[in-house]
């Protein structure tokens, strides 16, 4: 009952937004926006798309062999490619990387450990969108540095980072934590969390591979940029590329925040306001974030064809 108001809710949230922002914007011209747009550059950004699909499964497979799972790269594509549909279609942002828990267990034997690794994975994810985001903002103008809560986006998950990679390179911190919260008395929390130390300390051994693995990571989330810097001028939208590097990590990671459906809505909103705020109309704002969202979306069904392929279960939505 509780999972349910909170998805009504998490609707309603998307809803309101999009239909507050679509009340006040030109339709019309909307809809030339993207009737109009360059079939040829549209098939440039999916091709683009594909790539980052692509780098996504690698990074994967580098960091389950490093724990020593040699995965087939044409297996953990296939899960990629369902994880992908659920991320897009469950009421849940966490949904694919269920998937990628479950399957790569079958591989590790362990839930927790295969957890580990798609937990790094999105670590080194967000670290790379975090470090584009810093670049941009450090090199681009008075205009971009001036976008709405990008000072404190930087500010906040850099403190987070910081604290992460404390964690990571000092051996011993995460256990003094978990000693002091007493969690330790309880044996099924002291046994999972004995297995993520196990990995973590595999990762130290093995710098070269976390930091390939990072720069893989930021190739991957460059890709996104380029993604939508490549949709935005489909649609002959005047964005700069660098406005694009800061925008795009920015909006991302404010996503996160799980107020809304899947971000739809939400992140329509950020962007009308950023693109208000470089001097572009709401409506460019909102083909922008719709055809690319929408268009990431369309690609995704090809994970329900292989998970239909496949006769997989599907994953319930917050399940580990």
């Amino acid at each position: 009952m509780r999972r349910t108001a909170l998805l009504a809710a998490k609707i309603g949230v998307s809803l309101a937004l999009l239909a507050y922002l679509l009340s006040g914007t030109n339709l019309q011209a909307l809809y030339q926006r993207v009737r109009t747009g360059d079939t040829l550059l549209f098939g440039l950004a999916v091709l683009g798309y594909g790539c980052m699909l692509a780098m996504s499964t690698w990074r994967w497979h580098l960091l389950l062999r490093t724990q020593g799972y040699p995965a087939s790269l044409r297996r953990l594509s296939e899960t990629y490619l369902v994880a992908m549909f659920f991320n897009n279609f469950l009421p849940s942002n966490i949904g694919g990387d269920i998937v990628r828990v479950r399957d790569s267990s079958r591989l590790t034997g362990s839930t927790t450990a295969s957890l580990a690794v798609v937990a790094i994975d999105r670590i080194l994810g967000f670290g790379a969108l975090y470090f584009l985001a810093v670049i941009a903002f450090v090199l681009g103008g008075p205009s971009l540095r001036g976008l709405a809560g990008a000072r404190l986006i930087i500010v906040v998950v850099g403190a987070i980072f910081v604290a992460l990679v404390y964690v990571f390179f000092r051996p011993g911190t995460a256990r003094r934590l978990v000693a002091a919260s007493r969690l330790t008395s309880l044996p099924w929390f002291q046994e999972r969390f004995e297995t993520v130390q196990g990995a973590v300390h595999v990762y130290r051994e093995e710098l070269a591979s976390v930091f390939l693995a990072f720069a893989a990571s930021v190739g991957l989330q460059s890709l996104m940029v380029l993604y939508y810097f490549v949709v935005a001028h489909a649609l002959r939208i005047p964005l700069s590329l660098s406005a694009c590097l800061l925008m795009v990590p920015l909006c991302t990671l404010i996503q996160t925040i799980p107020v809304s459906f899947n971000g739809w809505g939400l992140r329509e909103s950020v962007f009308a306001v950023y693109f208000t705020q470089v001097g572009l109309p709401r409506e460019s704002a909102l083909a922008f974030s719709l055809v690319g969202a929408g268009l990431i979306v369309l690609l995704s069904l090809s994970g329900a064809v292989v998970w239909a392929a496949r006769g997989d279960a599907a994953p319930e939505a917050g399940s580990t």
